[in-house]
């Protein structure tokens, strides 16, 4: 086991326990007169805690929005101009869950008052809710939507398929969706689904009049948002089988360099599922996206022990990275990715064609259990309970603080070196 953390070229700030609530993944941040605020969703913990972080060496909790019932997941959140996206969705990794008490959708809050939000309105959706989701404060919400599809598989579940629902959010009190975004594969077209891939929106990211949408064992498209009430698609990228083994979970845009981070996640323990990678892609010919580089994979450092990842065991590969958010840290020469048991991880991608791993910080295995899953290493490496530290998501602050969730590890607060 590690007992201690391990940071290169990295300052360790702060940890909280978030009040027992270990558990955490995705995070949002603002800044309200003068004091800094911390949202991050749980999986198991039942809602939203707030952090007020204006002192990072001692964050302090300062607020809770509480899920609807246990059956219902709030692991995403999304803030911008002071209004709080909270997409619902079903808690498929709960125990004792009844899917007919989920609530799907997006619960829509004010956050002028930044440690108790008022619920002001809610953007219904279907299936098993609304995933990784997109709201920057530019007027439309993407978000990633459940929604029937008759003879479409999601992740083994039939009739289903998450799509791009725009939103308009001018008046935050009564949303109105627009549009939604279908890949001709999600509707039986195309060149259709082959057996075993599953095919669905993940993560939309938006910038000016261009979706990057992620899609699992669909690759990724690059979408022509410019008229939100009829996205166009301008170029689907297939990367499974070929490049990769699918779980394309993220596409970040660096439109100053004109080029797109991809991130597959791993979602296996024990490498069950194949290697997952990190690419730079030159997307200047938006109709002819090319591969700049593919990212080191993480070792060990000699103070950990271990040989490698794969031997610490459970989930080894990458998850998140920092998304370039509305009030948060904007980098176009940086990637901050999380890589489950290898912690966070920096590249240097001032040379897109050679990424260089520049600082990273490993958390030690947890003290503290909140996963209710029964624990099983050797026969259920997809849904058996986690037990070893597992990095989920990374934000960077505009004051330089990197913050860190984990499936049962609290947040960390990291600095790199000056």
């Amino acid at each position: 086991m590690l007992h201690e953390p391990v940071a290169k070229n990295m300052e360790v700030v702060a940890w909280s326990d978030m009040g027992g609530k270990l558990d955490g993944l995705q995070m949002q941040y603002q800044e309200v007169a003068g004091r800094h605020y911390l949202y991050v969703g749980h999986f198991w913990s039942s809602g939203v805690t707030i952090l007020d972080v204006t002192d990072p060496y001692k964050p302090l909790n300062a607020g809770f929005i509480s899920a609807p019932n246990n059956s219902t997941w709030h692991i995403k959140v999304q803030l911008a101009n002071n209004i709080l996206l909270v997409p619902s969705e079903l808690n498929f990794f709960g125990v004792g869950v009844n899917p007919a008490e989920l609530r799907s959708g997006v619960r829509v809050f004010d956050a002028h008052n930044p440690t108790q939000p008022e619920e002001i309105s809610f953007i219904d959706a279907g299936g098993i809710g609304v995933h990784r989701s997109w709201w920057n404060g530019e007027r439309y919400a993407y978000l990633s939507a459940g929604i029937a599809a008759p003879g479409i598989n999601m992740h083994g579940i039939p009739d289903m398929t998450r799509a791009m629902v725009t939103v308009d959010m001018e008046d935050p009190r009564n949303p109105r969706t627009l549009s939604e975004f279908w890949l001709p594969e999600q509707r039986g077209e195309g060149d259709g689904i082959r057996e075993g891939e599953t095919i669905y929106t993940h993560e939309p990211v938006v910038v000016g009049d261009r979706a990057y949408i992620a899609y699992w064992d669909g690759g990724f498209a690059i979408v022509d948002v410019s008229d939100r009430s009829k996205p166009e698609l301008i170029r689907h990228v297939k990367t499974f089988p070929e490049l990769s083994d699918g779980n394309t979970h993220t596409c970040l845009p660096l439109p100053d360099r004109n080029l797109l981070i991809v991130v597959e996640e791993n979602t296996a323990n024990f490498g069950g599922e194949g290697p997952k990678s990190i690419w730079a892609w030159d997307i200047s010919d938006e109709e002819h996206p090319e591969i700049v580089s593919r990212f080191p994979v993480p070792e060990p450092s000699a103070e950990e022990p271990y040989d490698t990842y794969l031997q610490r065991g459970e989930r080894f590969g990458p998850h998140c990275v920092h998304e370039n958010h509305a009030n948060q840290l904007y980098s176009s020469d940086k990637i901050y990715a999380t890589y489950c048991n290898a912690g966070l991880r920096i590249f240097d991608i001032s040379d897109a064609a050679n990424p260089v791993e520049s600082a990273s910080f490993v958390p030690p295995d947890p003290s503290g259990i909140v996963d209710p899953r029964p624990y099983d290493r050797e026969f259920d490496i997809f849904h058996g309970g986690s037990r070893t530290a597992c990095t989920q998501d990374v934000l960077v602050d505009p004051r330089g603080y990197i913050y860190i969730t984990g499936t049962n590890d609290g947040i960390w607060i990291v600095k790199e070196n000056s």
